[in-house]
């Protein structure tokens, strides 16, 4: 009996094999495509791994090489396709940098930073306009805000994205703004759209590339007043940058503040020097020796002192008086001097 059950057992066994064998080599036969797919996907895989590697090492051009291949194998990784299109942006092949950007994105169309990148690449080859569709793509897109502490959190890169894109998007208006051949109107409206995306930007924000912006369209649309508070904001949040301090001189000399505007041009001969940029520090001075000239024979007007009794603190805010609030809002400007004057009169004014 036992014998029997061992011979049994082992024809069992026997058979068992020979099934599985067949079956493996019948699904090898009938499903060659999808296990070579498999077998293409982990090659891929590889050579992406080697890729990281690289790029991680700054070894662009290997890093080229093993992307290329690992995409070739696994035309679906967009990650690796992204990372490949960011290779040739850094060597200025911008079309081989949107190719990538673009199968990226068809692979996954909700790939955020991707289509940020790929937008702003459309720009840099005058394409704005297909740019200015891809950053409301980007806005259009509502994702399931998923966390978990210490690990995800995509609330936080959501609203980042978002505030990249308005900026970004501010930046296309603005070159659009400057293409030949628009009419002033035109050309104004489309300065318009680009202050109303920085805005955007800015609540979100809260940069110094994003004032200084602000600060810059405002010049430009002749809002003097706007335009100085945006470009205290900017120097407030990065005081060491030199084209704040340059433009808002400029601002308070074309304003005839002249006082002021020397000590915009002072500061911003400082930071060049500290900097080490003597070329640029001596076209500073040329023009700051014009506006003391200016300022010798056109003192500022004294300005005049807020009376205390028009001011009072609630949660924290200094507000207007309810009695003084109906003031015109030019008046509010002279009260105050330089920076302070025109921070204030924003607080004031966003305080009702």
């Amino acid at each position: 009996m036992r014998k029997l059950k061992k011979i049994l057992h082992s024809t069992f066994m026997k058979v068992l094999s020979m099934v599985l064998i067949i079956s493996f080599c019948l699904s090898g036969f009938f499903f060659h495509d999808f296990y070579k797919r498999q077998f293409n996907k982990v090659k891929g895989y590889y050579w992406v791994y080697k890729g990281d590697k690289a790029l991680k090492k700054e070894y662009l051009q290997e890093a080229i090489y093993c992307y290329e291949r690992g995409v070739k194998l696994h035309p679906a990784h967009y990650k690796a396709l992204y990372n490949l299109a960011n290779i040739y942006v850094v060597y200025e092949d911008y079309y081989s940098a949107l190719k990538n950007y673009e199968k990226a994105l068809m692979v996954k169309p909700d790939y955020e930073i991707a289509r940020i990148d790929y937008a702003l690449i459309l720009s840099q080859v005058y394409r704005v306009d297909d740019a200015i569709e891809q950053y409301k793509k980007v806005l259009e897109f509502q994702p399931k805000f998923i966390k978990i502490p210490f690990l995800v959190d995509n609330k936080k890169s959501y609203f980042h994205n978002r505030g990249v894109a308005y900026y970004n998007m501010g930046l296309a208006y603005r070159t659009k703004s400057l293409l030949a051949g628009l009419s002033k109107q035109t050309s104004r409206e489309f300065l318009l759209r680009a202050a109303k995306n920085y805005e955007q930007a800015e609540d979100i924000l809260k940069s110094y590339n994003v004032n200084y912006n602000l600060g810059l369209i405002h010049q430009l649309l002749k809002n003097s007043h706007q335009s100085a508070f945006y470009y205290c904001r900017a120097i407030e949040l990065s005081p060491m940058e030199y084209e704040a301090h340059f433009n808002y001189a400029v601002l308070l000399n074309d304003m005839k503040e002249y006082t002021a505007a020397q000590e915009e041009f002072q500061k911003a001969g400082l930071v060049l020097d500290s900097k080490g940029e003597g070329s640029k520090t001596r076209y500073i001075y040329d023009i700051l020796n014009d506006v003391n000239q200016k300022a010798v024979l056109y003192p500022d007007k004294e300005e005049s002192k807020t009376p205390e009794q028009q001011f009072e603190y609630k949660a924290g805010k200094l507000v207007l008086e309810p009695k003084t609030k109906k003031k015109k809002e030019d008046e509010l400007y002279q009260f105050y001097s330089h920076c302070a004057k025109y921070q204030t009169y924003y607080r004031l004014k966003k305080n009702g």
